[in-house]
């Protein structure tokens, strides 16, 4: 009995610190002026799931994250799109890679 409790412990700690390693480099608000698309916000939950709000409108999605790729899939998107993104203390770049989408820098708040 002893050796299954110690090595259930083992287990739960390895599955603790695996958790904590893999935490989401864009979980929170993010937001930028971009000009003629005026302000842009993204928020994302770490979980999966993100809105993206501007002036005219509020809409919530999903998103997954594979290296230096995001792709998001908002509700009134018929297809995802796919960002080529990266994060350097509270600004986060993301390029949309079709070249249409809105790209620009955002800012953590």
């Amino acid at each position: 009995m002893k050796k299954f409790v110690a090595l259930l412990l083992i287990v739960v700690t390895l599955l603790t610190l695996a958790a904590c390693g893999s935490k989401d480099a864009l979980a929170g608000t993010w937001s930028a002026e971009l000009g003629a698309d005026g302000t842009i916000t993204w928020t994302f939950n770490g979980s999966g799931k993100c809105t993206m709000e501007n002036a005219y409108m509020k809409q919530d999605g999903t998103y997954t994250i594979e290296g230096d790729q995001l792709t998001v899939t908002l509700e009134a998107w018929s297809e995802p799109s796919t960002y080529t993104f990266s994060v350097d203390g509270n600004s986060l770049t993301m390029n949309e890679n079709s070249g249409y989408g809105i790209s620009g820098t955002f800012t953590k708040k």
